[in-house]
């Protein structure tokens, strides 16, 4: 017995000095990190990382990223260092020659998987991969000129809801939440073929368990860090016993909300394959008139998996609802904001519909393009406030990073790489890269859309920021790009061009809703 014991002690010892050798060896590494400008830490225990990550601390969080230079070093728990980057060279070079080495972290993409399946932000490497090469095709060009008149007729019944509760000029309205379903039933019908009905008062169990995804997971947080290796360990039949049975709110209410999803998920799948069986006609008369992402992914290759395609789906239509219906609600904030770059919208759009004799039913997808007000309008509003501030990565293995701007060493002399450890958390840091003075001008923090309708300064060109979308990093580049992006500047044209010619928008002196007055149609509706 006693051996019995001893042998015990020494393998639970044995586990802890392995669990611990990985952080401080790391830790060791990270000396040279240690001398990046960034703000001091409160706190060995904390660090920085509580209000780093608080959704209620964001001029924090964007003090730190924009304060320090285009490296940033945040202190995090327990000694260890993460840096955030807004250096391009750095930037690039992580998303493109060592785009293998510096990945999603393991937390991340575990929880996106414990949570919603296997999708495009819950796998890693040659999966991602090969899920993405299958994706591709569905969110070309030519599938996303189909949907137009799709979200043209979400946008119009936006409107006639809207006129509802607008009846007078100067009726007070939170334009948010009707954006945040407008965007959320444009997806499903064009994303998913599938309908979570009237604007007027929209909600199902999937879309009230979608928007409680996040605070839910603002809640678990600081314990996502420990997933990868609760799943190693315990059986997933372990890890559903245990959520159905521990005392935590948080993880339970996480737990319905995932079976919220996934079961919709399944019905709405298993519904599309009967319809496929059936011809191109029965797909036609769905919802999405089969013209929706799933459809034609079934029809691209019909041997996909339930599994696969429920992951695709949820992480979709959570991903483009929240990111979009913020770039919205904001486009329409700063409309209320600058009544002069919302009268000369108007005006632009007026002539392309009135002006020409042409209904908004007759804007397809190139005449929204051909727009430049409206396109810098967008172009800006995503440079200033990008849907994500930061994204993270991890580098799998030790790496030296150039920097277009040297950081001080340890005896304050330049240095023009960084040594990152494996294990090391680095932030892409978006917000910082879209507001850099020294690529956009004095003027970078100032929400000006002319800017893009002459030629942008060469130090924006000069900078290769590494990007999809108008020289920003809004939408990331690289292996994890936005697949989206194309989609939800659509879905941003076509509701602002119906928006902008239905109302006149007015910011509240105290801030918070939009006052909203109804404006005589000046272009035939569709």
């Amino acid at each position: 017995m006693a051996i019995t014991s001893a042998s015990f002690i020494a393998l639970i010892c044995a586990l802890v000095v392995l669990s611990i050798l990985p952080p401080v060896r790391r830790r060791l590494k990270q000396r040279s990190l240690r001398n990046v400008p960034g703000p001091i830490s409160p706190s060995f225990w904390t660090g920085i990382a509580k209000e780093l990550h608080s959704p209620f601390d964001m001029r924090f969080r964007e003090h730190v990223l924009t304060s320090y230079g285009r490296a940033v070093r945040i202190a995090m728990p327990l000694g260890d260092v993460a840096i955030a980057l807004s250096d391009p060279v750095a930037v690039g070079t992580m998303l493109g020659r060592h785009r293998e080495v510096f990945e999603l972290p393991v937390w991340f993409s575990e929880t996106m998987n414990a949570v919603w399946g296997p999708g495009l932000m819950s796998v890693q490497g040659k999966e991602h991969s090969l899920q993405r090469r299958l994706l591709n095709p569905a969110f070309a060009v030519r599938h996303l000129r189909d949907m137009v008149p799709i979200f043209n007729r979400v946008s119009k019944e936006l409107v006639d809801v809207l006129r509802k509760e607008a009846p007078e000029p100067g009726t007070e309205v939170d334009i948010a939440q009707y954006l945040s379903r407008y965007t959320l039933e444009s997806i499903g019908r064009t994303g998913l073929g599938y309908t979570f009905g009237s604007l007027e008062s929209h909600g199902t169990d999937y879309s009230r368990a979608l928007k409680e995804f996040g605070p839910t997971l603002m809640r678990l947080h600081h314990w996502r860090l420990y997933l990868p290796l609760v799943r190693r360990i315990f059986p997933r039949s372990w890890l559903r016993w245990a959520t159905e049975v521990l005392p935590w709110a948080a993880l339970r209410h996480m737990r319905g909300i995932s079976d919220n999803v996934y079961m919709t998920s399944l019905e709405v799948l298993q519904r599309k394959r009967e319809l496929l069986k059936q011809g191109d006609e029965s797909l036609s008369s769905d919802i999405g008139e089969g013209k929706d992402l799933i459809s034609i992914l079934l029809r691209l290759d019909a041997t996909v998996s339930d599994e696969n395609l429920i992951g695709h789906m949820s992480l979709l239509t959570l991903g483009a609802t929240d990111t979009t219906s913020t770039m919205l609600s904001r486009v329409i904030e700063l409309l209320a904001r600058h009544p002069d770059a919302q009268g000369k919208l108007r005006r632009e759009l007026t002539e392309a519909t009135a002006g020409a004799g042409r209904s908004l039913a007759d804007i397809d997808y190139e005449a929204y393009l051909n727009l430049p007000y409206l396109d810098a309008i967008i172009r800006e509003t995503v440079r200033l406030y990008p849907p994500l501030q930061i994204a993270p990565r991890v580098a799998e293995s030790d790496a030296v990073l150039p920097l277009g701007t040297p950081v001080p060493d340890a005896q304050g002399q330049p240095c023009h790489e960084l040594f990152i450890p494996a294990g090391t958390i680095v932030w892409i840091n978006i917000f910082g890269l879209n507001r850099d003075k020294d690529t956009w001008g004095p003027d970078a923090n100032e929400w000006k859309p002319e800017r893009w309708l002459a030629p942008l300064p060469p130090s924006v060109s000069d900078a290769h920021i590494p990007s999809i979308y108008a020289h920003t990093a809004s939408f990331l580049a690289g292996p994890r790009a936005c697949i989206g992006y194309n989609m939800a500047l659509t879905v941003m044209r076509i509701a602002i061009t119906h928006l902008v010619l239905s109302f006149d928008f007015a910011r509240r002196s105290y801030g918070g809703t939009a006052e909203l007055s109804r404006l005589p149609s000046k272009a035939p509706l569709p």
